[in-house]
């Protein structure tokens, strides 16, 4: 129970990050496509390093909501800038 309480922690604090644009420059500003590639070979990288050192699973899982919340505040700036009649 602990675990996913710390777990919801730390997605309103990915939430709260992403929607202030705390978000590393690698990640800022690229495109939707580009960003969800790198997105997705971090998670690989992760996975690589977590075996490694023997936590992969906490690592990946922290990962994979960083990123994915990365992702949807991405979307969510494009589609509010097109509903403005503007293309991002």
């Amino acid at each position: 129970m602990a675990y996913m309480l710390g777990l919801a922690v730390f997605f309103l604090v990915c939430e709260y990050a992403a929607q202030k644009k705390w978000v590393p420059k690698f990640l800022k500003d690229i495109r939707a496509g580009q960003l969800i590639l790198r997105s997705l070979l971090s998670l690989i990288g992760l996975a690589v390093l977590g075996m490694v050192v023997k936590a992969a699973i906490p690592l990946v899982i922290l990962a994979t909501i960083y990123l994915a919340t990365v992702i949807s505040n991405k979307y969510l700036v494009i589609f509010s800038a097109m509903e403005r009649g503007k293309k991002e």
